[in-house]
């Protein structure tokens, strides 16, 4: 009877150890570890595409047979296309540098806002059933360095406009060109761009430019403004602005057709002239008479 319980109690002990020693064991057999090297552009840019650069530790132990990596990332990054990636162990030689580079490029959406982006990397060793793997989270940071603009019909002649545009956005422009590009409605004459320089975030600047419509009526002016950002990326933001240029120098049929009373006095007030003239002619020569 002592017997019996002494094996079991032995048998007990024995699944107790390997409980306890062989996860710690089997973790320091095939133990990877994740990081994130590199970003590019750091901050990412709403609009473009973020380099990343994964490195995977811990691949060289033969008893992983290789590793297996996926990324998973959230609103506003995306992958054009999503795959598995797989690194075979028996690929591996001990001259390696013991790591895995994961390269990828994500997707940023243009109407990112300011912040963290969030990623999820699932990895496991190559040996281990596909269901069963590893979760790390990490951070993208996005900045949108891109601002906006504001402009209005200063002055028109029939020759000219004058625009003043305003930097509304928060971060400031430099470099700034105002170009009139090619259009249906109006051509211009002479140069069709205007370098206007820097603009911080609540600055005006004025531009005029020579301009000859195609017809009177009321039409889109069509204009360009080309700027750097706040990071040095080159950005082109296109704008228009309705507009009407009138003759300001009217004609003589012109101004008739517009006050034809004044002409109608005018014609009266010869009339009188003329009646006054011919009434004192006739009385003096009836008076010598």
């Amino acid at each position: 009877m002592m017997g019996g319980k002494l094996i079991g109690l032995c048998i007990f002990t024995f699944l107790f150890f390997m409980s306890v020693v062989m996860p710690e064991a089997m973790t320091k057999i095939c133990n990877l570890n994740v990081s994130l090297v590199n970003q590019d552009p750091n901050p990412a840019i709403p609009g473009g595409y973020v380099d990343v650069l994964f490195q995977v530790n811990g691949v060289e132990n033969v008893d992983c047979d290789g590793a297996r990596f996926q990324l998973i990332p959230y609103y506003p990054l995306s992958l054009d296309y999503q795959d598995i990636k797989i690194l075979d162990g028996s690929t591996w030689t001990p001259s390696s540098n013991n790591v895995w580079n994961i390269p990828y490029s994500l997707r940023v959406d243009k109407d990112a806002f300011d912040g963290n982006a969030e990623l999820d990397v699932h990895y496991s060793p190559n040996n281990l059933n596909s269901d069963l793997f590893s979760i790390k989270k990490f951070s993208i940071p996005i900045k949108d360095t891109r601002t906006d603009f504001d402009a209005v019909i200063q002055a028109t002649t029939t020759s000219e406009v004058t625009i003043a545009i305003a930097n509304i956005g928060k971060y400031p422009a430099n470099s700034i060109i105002i170009r009139i590009p090619e259009q249906e409605n109006f051509q211009v004459i002479g140069t069709d761009g205007q370098m206007v320089g820097n603009l911080e975030s609540g600055d005006y600047t004025i531009v005029s430019f020579s301009i000859l419509p195609r017809n009177q009526e009321k039409q889109l002016l069509k204009f360009d403004i080309y700027y750097t950002d706040a990071i040095g990326e080159r950005r082109i933001l296109n704008k228009e602005l309705l507009l009407s240029i009138t003759n300001t120098s009217d004609s003589s049929e012109d101004i008739y057709k517009k006050s034809p009373s004044l002409f109608t006095s005018f014609n009266i007030l010869i009339l009188l002239i003329l009646l006054l003239i011919i009434y004192i002619i006739y009385k003096k020569y009836f008076s010598k008479k």
